[in-house]
């Protein structure tokens, strides 16, 4: 797979304050990778370095394995890490022209982008009449010109209402489906998981876990199960070594245990120790619940 962004030992320190530290990352061809953490972890830090707006202390990072020069990489890399300033008073088709002409890039492609977020029937309005939604996607079409392999995005989704983020959840998937890499910095988890293939975890500036998605939710099952007299179920568990971990909830009980244990295999286990359960539940690990884990 080819690499498009490693980053070795980076680090930017503001006094005292860590924003990243001692931070390596490698994110290959048409991976979607997210980088998650709380306030202050590094994210915005760590795009701004990337793409030449801050530099590092220290550690560096390099695009598509130095293959390209500067002017080279940044034209194939689109970025929205801060709001654009478009003028208010200005067509959308304008706006993005402006954008075209800082970039040296064709304005026969606006329109394309346009279509791309959904824009194009209001190319002629005014910025100043576009909801926050459309604001956004405004910030995308200007990320999108040129038709870059990567697009690098800090928090795109933020302050929008589920429509907003709906709709540039469906921008960023569709890019990806073309085989772009996209990498961005959200806070909004479940968006996250909905989009991206990679991860990488944040905290203090310092990488806590990376990995797919799916094996970084992977490990043990978990299942809500419910009997009468459920109680007595946990202490065969326990002795055959299958249950790591119990809870009530409310008349049912959630049950951790080892990443084998199948749910055919926990009913018939019940049944030969004399208990008919009523509900078996596979409760699929969230990628929320998993970043609480390693941030706590």
């Amino acid at each position: 797979m080819q690499k498009i962004l490693e980053i070795k030992r980076l680090t930017k320190h503001y006094g005292r304050i860590k924003a990243v530290h001692n931070l390596t990352l490698e994110v290959e061809k048409g991976q979607v990778f997210g980088i998650l953490g709380p306030n202050g972890s590094g994210k915005t830090t760590t795009l701004s370095i990337i793409m030449g707006v801050v530099h590092q202390q220290s550690g560096s990072f390099s695009w598509f394995g130095n293959s390209k020069s500067d002017s080279g990489w940044k034209r194939d890399v689109g970025s929205l890490i801060e709001v654009p300033n478009f003028y208010p008073y200005l067509s959308l088709f304008n706006n993005l022209k402006i954008v075209a002409g800082i970039k040296e890039l064709p304005v026969a492609d606006i329109d394309r982008v346009l279509k791309i977020t959904n824009l194009y029937s209001r190319k002629h309005s005014s910025y100043s009449t576009l909801s926050l939604g459309m604001k956004q996607r405004l910030a995308m079409a200007s990320v999108l010109l040129g038709d870059p392999e990567v697009m690098v995005l800090d928090e795109p989704t933020n302050g929008l209402d589920p429509e907003g983020i709906a709709e540039v959840r469906n921008i960023i998937s569709g890019e990806a489906q073309k085989g772009k890499t996209v990498i961005l910095a959200s806070h909004i988890l479940a968006e996250v998981e909905k989009v991206c293939t990679h991860v990488a975890v944040l905290k203090g500036g310092e990488l806590l876990a990376t990995g797919r998605v799916d094996q970084l939710l992977g490990g043990d099952q978990v299942f809500l199960i419910s009997a009468p007299d459920i109680k007595r179920l946990e202490e065969p568990l326990i002795r055959a070594g299958l249950l790591k971990s119990s809870e009530m909830k409310g008349d049912d009980l959630l049950i951790t245990c080892d990443p084998s244990t199948s749910s055919a295999e926990l009913n018939k286990f019940a049944f030969d120790n004399g208990i008919v359960l009523s509900k078996i539940l596979p409760v699929k690990k969230s990628l929320e619940s998993q970043f609480l884990e390693l941030v706590k």
